[in-house]
């Protein structure tokens, strides 16, 4: 990962879908960190910001499997979550996406991550995709590395 500042430093950060997953998922390693994020993030600690895209990455499993309950949190958290704020997919995260999807040949729903994560000057963009952290334009750290 790009060695950045400490997360005390950070002031926005971006979150990768995958943190989300791991909270609602509850998943073995990494739920608990995730949650714990969430939780800075809900008080104030940070101010965080994600794509609309990662609202799609995370429905896809809940609409497959029937779990309205699920689906339902996911999109209260996206709507009202404190100190969340979306990033719409317009011009400038489409152009850059195509600058990153250019440069380092990843998928777009990655590329629309990132992208949105430069656009709304986040601070560090929090991942576990190790395939990410190759992108120069912003820092990335792990959820184990905050």
């Amino acid at each position: 990962m790009v060695n950045a500042s400490s997360p005390s430093s950070y002031k926005k950060i971006a979150l990768d879908t995958n943190i989300f997953i791991y909270v609602f998922e509850q998943h073995p390693e990494f739920g608990e960190k995730a949650k714990w994020l969430l939780e800075q993030i809900e008080e104030g600690a940070y101010s965080a910001v994600a794509s609309t895209i990662s609202l799609t990455e995370i429905l896809v499993k809940p609409i497959r499997d029937g779990n309205l309950a699920l689906e339902k949190q996911y999109k209260l958290l996206f709507a009202h979550f404190p100190n969340l704020s979306v990033v719409p997919v317009d011009n400038s995260v489409a152009e850059r996406v195509a600058f990153l999807r250019g440069k380092y040949g990843m998928k777009t729903p990655d590329a629309l991550v990132i992208a949105s994560a430069i656009i709304a000057q986040a601070d560090v963009f929090v991942t576990n995709d190790l395939r990410l952290v190759q992108v120069e334009e912003i820092p990335c750290k792990g959820i184990d590395q905050l």
